[in-house]
């Protein structure tokens, strides 16, 4: 009951002030909310709410205009739109979602064409009501017909939506920073101010086409925002075309004829603001989905190595135990070699090490957590990891040389792309640091490839086999003596998360040479 008599409240409140301009022996207006009103409340609270409206036009009309048609007339007229409006509201709740009112493109076409046809179809059946009736005159019934739907519909158009979004819209303004909101605020009034004074001020009243400024704001904010903050753009603009056009006295023609016009921005408007909402919905989906598959190949991944690591941590286990075994022997043979007791445990503790290492970087490896996307300058970033390995290199008497092209920054995450540096170039520097005849160097080269950033890291090391080249990128894969076959493994998979790729450069003459591709602007972040 509370609910059926806050909504009378609000569909008289609504007749009341939008009545005015009234087309003479009708009772017409060129702009009529209240069925959005009742739409609201069938499509929210369920079509058992129908009778409401009955209850609420009758009511209306005796209130706001005193019922100048006689109670037979008006309860015809009532029962007409009570029922045109159910079937509306029940064909438009299969479009609806909760929450979120007509969100696809699809949905605001099904909008305007259910709402536009349920108008017509009551204004057309209202007016030959009050024809048979009343005997109003034939020559009015035409443009009463063409009033009752031009209100009907610029009230639907202009209010339902934004209504059912007004949650998606508070949501929305959660999420934008106060400085965001309030520039757009800002420019969203401006433009609208700006819009109105040359419609109405600097342009005649015959240059329509000076109307269209108006979708401006419009599109500003569904650019920017999407469906449910443009529909409440859309509300705001209609409510402050309606009131200028009331207060400047335009006669009835202008009216109905700014009406249309506005119906046809209000449509371009929540079009352009459902386009928006499908595209982020689309990225937010693919960003999901690459998360799920990210997580699922780390997982099958996961599966992949269980032999391998039980084999690799199996090895320096079974080493371990072997010389713990050693060390309490000889400390039973009472005369023990402290000499070689020393040594001994020096290499169980190099052992034990070794296998907590293994577990260590499997353990990264299956826990890295998703990437933190940002802003990255990869030839920074590649000179800060030359930096911190400038020991390890001189070292090895190893010359590192880096040439960067001018290069845009890359959306990455940024510790996951320095370990992937690091692991490159700390294998090149591990690679030639065995040669003692010739020169060793390292030579790291930045460039930009159409999309794409491009880094290279080659040296003039022994290279890598033939046979060990097609695996190299698989875990425990490895051509060091006591590596453990994981840096690449992790490195590739990094990357692929990134929407890059790495690989060996087969066509490298001498050493070996990598190749890092990362996308210049970003993969589906956030």
């Amino acid at each position: 009951m509370f609910i059926v008599c806050g909504y009378v409240a609000i569909y008289v409140a609504l007749d009341w002030v939008s009545f005015f301009q009234v087309l003479p022996g009708t009772g017409f207006t060129p702009w009529n909310p209240p069925p959005a009103a009742s739409l609201a409340l069938l499509i929210i609270r369920g079509l058992r709410f129908a009778p409401a409206l009955f209850v609420a036009g009758v009511t209306s009309d005796m209130v706001v205009e005193g019922g100048p048609f006689g109670i037979p007339a008006t309860l015809v007229m009532g029962a007409i739109t009570a029922t045109g409006y159910t079937a509306v509201a029940a064909a438009l709740r299969r479009f609806a979602h909760a929450g979120q009112g007509f969100p696809r493109v699809t949905d605001i076409v099904c909008l305007l064409l259910i709402a536009g046809a349920g108008a017509f179809a009551v204004a057309a059946f209202t007016v030959g009501a009050l024809v048979l009736m009343t005997g109003l005159a034939s020559e009015l019934a035409y443009s009463s017909v063409w009033h009752s739907f031009i209100g009907d519909l610029t009230g639907i158009v202009g209010l339902l939506p934004a209504v059912l979004t007004v949650s998606q819209a508070r949501e929305r303004w959660n999420e934008v920073p106060p400085a965001a909101r309030a520039l757009d605020i800002v420019l969203f009034g401006f433009g609208l101010v700006f819009a109105l004074l040359i419609v109405f001020g600097a342009a005649s009243s015959k240059e329509l086409q000076f109307f269209y400024l108006l979708l401006l704001p419009v599109v500003w904010i569904g650019v920017r925002h999407g469906l449910a903050w443009c529909t409440i753009a859309i509300l705001v603009e209609q409510l402050s075309l309606v009131t200028t056009i009331g207060i400047l006295g335009y006669p009835r023609a202008d009216f109905l004829a700014y009406q249309i016009l506005s119906v046809a921005t209000a449509a371009t408007g929540m079009l352009l603001g459902a386009v928006v909402t499908e595209r982020r919905r689309a990225e937010l989906y693919l960003r999901q989905h690459q998360a799920e598959l990210y997580r699922t190949a780390r997982i099958t991944t996961a599966g992949a190595l269980g032999a391998a690591v039980v084999h690799e941590i199996g090895q320096p286990l079974a080493t371990v135990a072997t010389y713990a075994h050693v060390c309490r022997r000889l400390l039973a043979a009472g005369a023990a070699d402290f000499e070689l007791l020393g040594q001994t445990i020096a290499k169980l503790e190099s052992e034990a090490r070794r296998a907590g290492e293994i577990v260590n970087r499997l353990r990264d490896f299956l826990g890295r957590s998703e990437p933190q996307w940002s802003l990255v300058d990869l030839a920074e970033m590649t000179r800060e990891v030359v930096g911190a390995l400038a020991d390890q290199a001189q070292s090895h008497d190893v010359i590192v040389r880096i040439v960067a092209e001018p290069l845009s920054p890359i959306a990455a995450d940024r510790i996951q792309v320095e370990q992937v540096l690091v692991n490159l170039v700390r294998n090149a520097i591990e690679a030639v640091a065995e040669h003692s005849d010739r020169e060793k160097w390292v030579y790291i080269r930045l460039r930009q490839v159409d999309r794409e950033v491009e880094l290279t890291v080659e040296d003039n090391g022994r290279g890598v086999p033939p046979d060990l080249a097609e695996r190299l990128f698989e875990p425990f894969e490895t051509s060091k003596q006591r590596g453990m076959g994981l840096g690449l493994s992790l490195s590739r998979e990094i990357v692929k998360a990134h929407g890059g790729r790495l690989w060996l450069d087969a066509a490298a003459t001498s050493g070996a040479r990598f190749v890092l591709r990362l996308p210049r602007d970003g993969f589906e972040h956030p």
